[in-house]
């Protein structure tokens, strides 16, 4: 009888302390979880697609703009409408659990995007990063904060200091000492010099992309002096073959092709006026801005000049059909469409297709 009560009073001690702090976990794992929540990710999308029709960049009724923060705190017509850290005193979430907001023709929140707006504010509407960026209107009630124009992708070139190595005798370039210094640090070091014939060859290869003779093998083998390396590369650099092996990496960017592509692949008689116009770009050393230039607008810099019209070509080079069912205006916006897309890709290394109908997901 005794260890039945002595059971039973363990159950009850065991059950007391289940219910005073089962529950308790419970609370502070919930916190954790809200803690995680900004603005920028997880509530402009609400508000996005609820709000901003009515409180975004066109209109902003009652003088109240939802895009920013700060601005959802300073409010309109009816005083703040957030209050960080006190859910009960916010008027936006008032409005959103009464059902006063949106109005009947706009779709409500549901129940998790309200308790998602709750718990932000109760953990004081945090953003997203240290500090409050200032925002910018994109022209569509997008928004682009300071965080997103640091992205790595959109910073201008730096010079770096060079680093200090060890095996100082191994630094030929500027290059040589930041791979050397990456290797010091992992304990290893370049490996001896190549030979000259595995040097001569490689240098073909990248250059011009055919290997060398066999007299030019002779030829480089035997000449001792100092200097014949740099003489090789010059004049591997001067033949017109590196024009011919380095210009077939721009024409693959440009989707250079001798036919129009798709169902009918109709041939384009002088599209080899542009792969020409290339190779002689690239044999000629010619200044990379200018090159854009002239295969962006090289008709409006100069009309009457053959080669400025041949280099615009560039923007005919994609997959075209002419079919007599296509729509002539449609036709012309799916051609444009996808010289904006090329433009963006060869130029900035940015994809700009998705922009034609919505924000992109991912790219920034």
């Amino acid at each position: 009888m005794i260890a039945s009560w002595g059971s039973c009073l363990i159950l009850l001690v065991g059950w007391s302390w289940l219910l005073l702090y089962g529950g308790e976990t419970k609370a502070d794992e919930s916190p954790a979880i809200e803690k995680r929540l900004n603005f920028e990710e997880d509530i402009v999308p609400i508000l996005k697609t609820h709000c901003f029709d009515c409180h975004g960049k066109a209109v902003q009724k009652a003088g109240l703009d939802l895009r920013r923060r700060f601005t959802i705190i300073k409010g309109g017509q009816s005083g703040s409408a957030l209050t960080p850290n006190k859910p009960d005193d916010s008027l936006l979430l008032e409005m959103v659990i009464n059902g006063s907001m949106p109005p009947e023709d706009n779709r409500p929140l549901d129940e998790n995007q309200i308790r998602t707006l709750k718990a932000w504010v109760k953990n004081g509407a945090p953003i997203r990063g240290d500090k409050e960026a200032p925002l910018e209107d994109t022209g569509n009630g997008a928004q682009v904060t300071l965080e997103d124009r640091e992205f790595w992708a959109f910073q201008p070139p730096s010079r770096p200091p060079v680093p200090q190595v060890k095996a100082i005798e191994r630094v030929r370039t500027t290059v040589d000492a930041f791979l050397l210094s990456k290797l010091e640090s992992k304990k290893a070091s370049f490996n001896p010099d190549a030979s000259k014939l595995t040097l001569l060859r490689r240098v073909y290869f990248d250059v011009l992309g055919l290997p060398p003779t066999p007299q030019e093998i002779e030829d480089f083998v035997s000449d001792c002096s100092p200097d014949a390396y740099e003489r090789l590369v010059d004049r591997l650099l001067a033949s017109p073959r590196y024009g011919e092996r380095w210009g077939r990496h721009r024409l693959d960017v440009a989707r250079y092709a001798d036919s129009c592509g798709l169902a009918n692949d109709y041939q384009r008689g002088s599209a080899w006026r542009y792969r020409d116009y290339v190779v002689r770009s690239f044999n000629a050393d010619k200044p990379y801005d200018q090159f854009i230039m002239e295969q962006l607008a090289g008709d409006e810099l100069d009309p009457h000049d053959p080669e400025m019209l041949v280099a615009v070509g560039f923007l005919r080079m994609g997959a075209w059909e002419r079919t007599g069912m296509e729509v002539p205006k449609v036709a012309r916006q799916r051609f444009l469409d996808d010289v904006t897309d090329t433009v963006g890709q060869v130029f900035l290394g940015h994809m700009l297709q998705c922009a034609r109908c919505h924000d992109h997901k991912f790219d920034p």
